[in-house]
This record gives C-alpha cells, sequence and structure tokens, in this order.
C-alpha cells in the first residue's frame, strides 16, 4: 500500500490521508479501531509527522464511532457529537488520575493486571493520543490501554517491527506488551526516481541480494536517475510514502508472550498474508517509481533481527 505525491509538487513526499481507506488497509483500521481498549502504534522515522497522521486518526475514530462513511477533511471531528467516544490527550490522563486520588502516587502498570485484573476493570469508551512514546510516558500510556481506554501512540521506528521491539524495550515485560498491543501502522518513504532523468537498469542479484530485498529472482529489471539539472545531479525528485498494517492476532499474541523474536514475528505474520514495507517498496519499484538502492534501504532498516537467521 502507498501514497503517491505529485512529482512536481514537492521535494517532500504528500500526505493523503483517503489512502488509508482502501483495502486492506480499511479493514485493518476497523479491526483495531473497534477494540475498546488495547495500544496502538503510529511507527515512523523522524522526518515524517506522526502528528499529522494521529490527526487523521482521531478523525477516523470518532467518525467510524457514529458514520458508515468517513470524511477526510481536516478537523470534521471537532464537529461530531463526543457523548460515546472521547479524545483526550495523555497529559489529560494523567492530570485526572492524580485528581481523583488527591495526589497520591500513581500504581504501577506493570503490575496492573494483578492488582486489578484486566477483565474486571470498569468500561470506559475513551482514546488517548500520545504525540511521542518515551520512557517518561510509557507507563501512563499502558495503563490507560489496559484500563478499558484504546491508546494511540507515536513512536520513532524504521517500521513495525523494530517498534515493536523498542515498545517491548520500553514495557520492559512480554506478558505485558503482548495484552496491551493491538496493532502497528508502519510508515516510511523511499525516494522518488527524477522523471526527466529516468533511465532503465538491468540487474544481476545474488543470493545474498535475494535474501535481502526478498527477491527471488537471477535479474530484476528496474529504473535509476542518471543526474541532471532538474534534480540537482541526485537522480531522485521527491519521496513517496509507504505504509503497512501489522495486526497482533490471537496467534502472533500467544507467539510474543512465548518470547518469539520481532523477525521470528515477522514471518509468521507475512504468513498470515501482512503486507510489509518492503512490499509496499517492491510495487513501487515495479511501477518504475524508485531504485532497487531505495528497496535495500528499507529492507535493511525495516529488520528487526540483526543477526537472526532469515526464515523460519
Amino acid at each position: 500500500m502507498t501514497w503517491l505525491s505529485d512529482p512536481f509538487e514537492s521535494e517532500l513526499y504528500a500526505f493523503e490521508p483517503e489512502r488509508f481507506l482502501v483495502p486492506p488497509m480499511e479493514g485493518f483500521l476497523r479491526r483495531i479501531f473497534g477494540a475498546r481498549w488495547g495500544m496502538i502504534l503510529v511507527s515512523a522515522p523522524e522526518h515524517i509527522d506522526i502528528e499529522q497522521v494521529l490527526d487523521f486518526l482521531a478523525n477516523y475514530s470518532l467518525q467510524s464511532a457514529f458514520y458508515s462513511e468517513i470524511s477526510t477533511e481536516p478537523g470534521d471531528f471537532y464537529k461530531l457529537e463526543r457523548d460515546e467516544r472521547k479524545i483526550k490527550t495523555i497529559d489529560e490522563v494523567i492530570n485526572e488520575a492524580r485528581d481523583s486520588i488527591h495526589g497520591a502516587k500513581l500504581p504501577d502498570p506493570l503490575d496492573l493486571e494483578d492488582r486489578y485484573g484486566i477483565n474486571h476493570i470498569p468500561r470506559n469508551p475513551e482514546i488517548v493520543f500520545i504525540h511521542e512514546l518515551s520512557t517518561d510516558n510509557v507507563h501512563d500510556a499502558v495503563e490507560a490501554s489496559l484500563n478499558q481506554r484504546l491508546a494511540v501512540a507515536g513512536i520513532r521506528a524504521e517500521g513495525s517491527f523494530p517498534a515493536l521491539q523498542l515498545y517491548r524495550e520500553y514495557v520492559k515485560s512480554d506478558h505485558l506488551a503482548a495484552a496491551s498491543l493491538m496493532g502497528i501502522i508502519g510508515l516510511n518513504t523511499v525516494d522518488r526516481i527524477c522523471p526527466e532523468c529516468k533511465v532503465r537498469v538491468e540487474h544481476e542479484l545474488n543470493t545474498m541480494d535475494q535474501l535481502m530485498v526478498g527477491k527471488r529472482a537471477d535479474k530484476f529489471i528496474s529504473y535509476a536517475g542518471a543526474g541532471c539539472e532538474f534534480c540537482r545531479s541526485s537522480g531522485y525528485k521527491g519521496q513517496i510514502l509507504i505504509h503497512e498494517g501489522f495486526e497482533l492476532t490471537e496467534n502472533l499474541r500467544s507467539r510474543l508472550l512465548e518470547g518469539t523474536t520481532p523477525r521470528q514475528l515477522k514471518m509468521y505474520a507475512k504468513q498470515e498474508g501482512m503486507s510489509t514495507l518492503l512490499d509496499a517498496a517492491w510495487a513501487v519499484a515495479e511501477a518504475g517509481e524508485t531504485t532497487l538502492d531505495e528497496i535495500t534501504r528499507i529492507a535493511e532498516e525495516t529488520d528487526p533481527g540483526g543477526t537472526e537467521p532469515v526464515s523460519l
């Protein structure tokens, strides 16, 4: 799944939120936002504006509670009734919790299940939006997600599985990570080939190349930019925003509880039909819009495995 920008409009990517609302992403979003509690991560590198995506998701989540058709106009969700579903920031949730216990110390969320019992917490249909998850706010965010709230948090990572690995490190408990996480929306960009100096290139892929980029073929025809005045000799002009959706199904949740590594989880998710950022990058390359170098970069950045074996 990709968001394609006008190649002549900007040096940067174009944000097109309506691209979220087509299959299979539409079904993915409806499932994870249909949950009454849990954590949804929005993963992106530093150069992507996560807040813009969170604004769209706030719009989507509120309108989906009331309408079958979702508007992508910015600010529309402010016009809706908020009787059934509320949007709050993490600061509001923390302040309300502190006020309710008159300044007493907040409970440690890491033993939330043992102390309160996840299935016995009163229902509270709120959505908490956290601009960026960190070690400073992760405990409050996880507590909100397990306390009958849906938490949507930005996290700085190159893809869903590096984000999952980072989330596990923040939470410090595979059990709590598996119990709280609903899914991850992973975002990244690939550079667009300059249309003025685009040339055809034939590549020969060795075994390591094939493993890296996920292509079982000895040869691959792609395109590249030769470099010209229009692109300042870079060979690229603008960017293309790509995304993936990782849903923590019951099968994957069980495997996460077993301590399965992020790379192995990625392989299991692909077996269940997940389309990854690497798949999205390949689709853009096969359309003649980006290069094999960009595919290789996405493969390296989104691989959470390090020295782990590539296959199961």
